[in-house]
């Protein structure tokens, strides 16, 4: 909490905004000290009278006011006639946070000879001579209380129902929306009306609240889900989502604990929006007499008939006092949510003050870094060379024929069933290929984008879209994974089977630190663990991987990282857990060659120590003969070439993998009208 006040400090019009809220919110806990009178007692002969508080020489005063017309009811103040306005006197009686009997009042006037008080009026009177003040304070009870109570019911089931239809679609999507859409087809005033009529008007003024919230709450839920919904389907779809998933997280904390932050945003958006919208709700309907009645009272309840009248709001201005209150309420909501929704988006510090923007900018002789500080960064940026790796050598050393095999798949087909206005539409990804990968061994899978490289690596996790259709079988370590349930499957993904993605970026949560997605990481292996062991674990194998000052960075978010130190990030992540199969899906595309190099040779010195079994995919077939054991040339969604490296490579003997050999970039060789006439048959047109 102390971070948030002092970021509301930073923004002038926020924290002025924050220190009304707090005010009013104190206000209205200590309304009966603070108001000089009960917000039912009236002065008859006072009717509309003006506020009567005169600041004078001889200090704050209460001059008294004769009534001239009592048709127009216009006061004129008599000259020199004062009342002392005293603090702290005694008054009406009264019972302090429902408990304590009391008789003090902040402020008043004392007792004249027969024992009556001359009325104060800070604010002026009503229609029926009560005091304005006082009945604005004990209004803000109903008036601040019921935007939160309606605004938590309401959000609560946007973001449950939301949530639900976003994640899982389908059928829950349907009946979830279609509620909504329901609920949204009729105008919101006209429903609040028609539920309100439905009840019985002579509730008490405790019920009238209670209903009115959940009144409010039910109308105003569908277009928050709808927009939740909206986000949360996007969202799931993010790769770090996936990851999530991957790791063997339940669905229902990937929903609360991986997507709901992402949209806190929005949330805090929507509450300081909904707030002040719910208050304006019940101030309509109390001002057509549906919402609070008498004896109770709310800032609507003061909006009466009386100030529907220019005339009227020519003789009583005062009377719009709760309008202007209502508006003040309003803005500083939106001020402070404004404040907020900054403070939690994880690049908030991007954000200047209003103090930054006029301090004086550093010369450019200052921003220059030093020779030493740049050696020290390149020395720090990467702890691989590029030629740290002899690639050759590990390749010849190793003795496939001895390994066992880790990952087989037989015969796997992948289709994609899609619905468009010509009917149902059968995609076929994959075309019942097979190959196997050995324990220690290092297999690539190469093909242009669509040949089905990506899929087929998919559906050994599972992780296929819902209108995926998978046949064959994929058995690792001798267990058939196409017939394990969703629950066993999770003891596979992230433990045993990792996975890393082509763009590091999308691949971490930008609300969570590194070190947190190392403790839930952690955790989910083992339910009891510290966060400091886990950080110890966190810190070991970031080393491990070659990512500099590992423990100093643990406390950063993902954007604070480069692309290669994210990769290196995603590597450990998926060997914290111990896995013995690792996916790499293009782990190098979106980086550049420099650093391309230095993720491959960290894969290529990881299995060598950890023995790891790695499935490499890229496009680049190249990269994949320099590192891979054997390679898998796919193409359309079949396989058109699988053998080691060097066969594929010097004796290819399908056409694709020829063509795919003819059209690598060569250096110093120009693009000729030959050769863009060759078809990948090596054929002229």
């Amino acid at each position: 909490m102390k971070n948030e006040f002092r970021y509301l400090k930073k923004r002038p019009i926020a924290f002025a905004s924050f220190i009304v809220l707090v005010i009013l919110y104190l206000f209205m806990i200590f309304a009966e000290f603070l108001s000089p009178y009960t917000p039912t007692r009236t002065f008859e002969e006072n009717t509309f009278h003006p506020a009567n508080v005169k600041i004078t020489t001889k200090g704050i005063k209460v001059q008294e006011a004769r009534v001239l017309n009592r048709v127009t009811w216009e006061y004129a103040y008599v000259k020199d006639l004062y009342h002392d306005l005293d603090f702290f006197v005694r008054g009406e009686k009264y019972k302090l946070f429902g408990l304590i009997d009391c008789d003090i009042h902040l402020f008043g006037t004392k007792p004249d000879k027969s024992g009556n008080c001359y009325p104060v009026y800070l604010f002026g009177a009503d229609n029926l001579g009560r005091d304005m003040f006082s009945r604005m304070i004990y209004g803000s009870r109903i008036s601040l209380t019921i935007g939160f109570v309606a605004t938590g019911i309401s959000l609560l089931l946007a973001v449950i129902l939301g949530g639900l239809a976003g994640f899982f679609g389908g059928k829950i999507d349907w009946l979830v929306m279609r509620g909504a859409e329901f609920f949204m087809l009729i105008p919101g005033l006209y429903l609040i009306l028609f539920l309100r009529s439905l009840l019985n008007s002579s509730m008490d003024s405790g019920t009238s609240y209670v209903i009115i919230s959940i009144i409010l709450a039910l109308v105003g839920w569908p277009g928050s889900a709808r927009t939740f919904r909206g986000m949360i389907h996007a969202i799931k779809r993010e790769e770090f989502v996936s990851n999530a998933g991957l790791e063997g997280i339940p669905s229902f904390v990937i929903i609360f604990r991986y997507i709901m932050p992402q949209i806190t945003s929005l949330l805090i958006v929507s509450t300081t929006l909904s707030i002040p919208g719910f208050i304006m709700s019940e101030t309509t309907l109390s001002y057509i007499g549906l919402g609070i009645s008498d004896p109770a009272v709310s800032w609507g309840s003061m909006i009466n008939r009386e100030i529907s009248t220019l005339s009227n709001l020519s003789r009583y201005p005062w009377l719009l006092m709760p309008v202007w209150l209502l508006l003040i309420v309003t803005l500083a909501f939106n001020f402070v949510g404004d404040a907020l929704r900054d403070y939690y988006d994880p690049y908030h510090s991007i954000f200047p003050s209003i103090k930054s923007l006029f301090k004086k900018k550093k010369s450019r002789a200052e921003c220059v870094e030093s020779k030493g500080d740049i050696e020290l960064k390149a020395k720090t940026e990467s702890a691989y060379d590029i030629e740290s790796v002899d690639y050759s050598k590990i390749k010849d050393n190793q003795s496939l024929e001895a390994k066992d095999v880790i990952l087989s798949i037989k015969n796997l087909t992948v289709d994609f069933v899609t619905k468009n206005l010509d009917g149902q539409k059968v995609i076929h990804a994959v075309k019942n290929i097979s190959y196997e990968l050995k324990r220690g061994e290092i297999l690539g899978i190469v093909g242009e984008s669509g040949s089905g490289k990506s899929v087929s690596t998919t559906s050994i996790t599972g992780l296929l879209p819902k209108n995926a259709i998978r046949k064959g079988s994929i058995f690792f370590d001798g267990v058939d994974l196409t017939k394990l349930s969703e629950k066993e499957l999770r003891e596979y993904r992230g433990k045993k089977i990792g996975l890393i993605f082509q763009e590091p970026g999308r691949s971490f949560d930008p609300l969570q630190s590194i070190g947190s997605v190392f403790f839930e990481i952690y955790r989910n292996v083992d339910k009891n663990i510290s966060k400091e062991d886990a950080y110890k674990k966190a810190i070991k194998i970031l080393e491990e991987v070659g990512l500099p000052d590992a423990e100093k960075r643990l406390s950063n978010f993902p954007h604070q990282f480069s692309g290669g130190q994210l990769q290196r990030i995603g590597i450990a992540l998926a060997l914290a857990q111990g896995c013995s199969l690792l996916i790499a899906d293009e782990p190098t595309t979106a980086l550049d060659v420099t650093i391309q190099m230095q993720i491959v040779g960290l894969l290529c010195e990881l299995k060598e120590k950890k023995n790891l079994s790695i499935l490499f995919i890229s496009h680049d077939i190249d990269l994949v003969a320099n590192i891979s054991d054997r390679i898998v040339v796919m193409h359309n969604g079949i396989i058109e070439e699988l053998g080691d490296s060097k066969t594929v490579i010097e004796n290819p003997t399908s056409d694709y993998a020829k063509h795919l050999l003819a059209t690598r970039p060569k250096f110093g060789q120009h693009y000729t009208v030959c050769r863009a006439g060759e078809n990948y048959l090596g054929e002229s047109k």
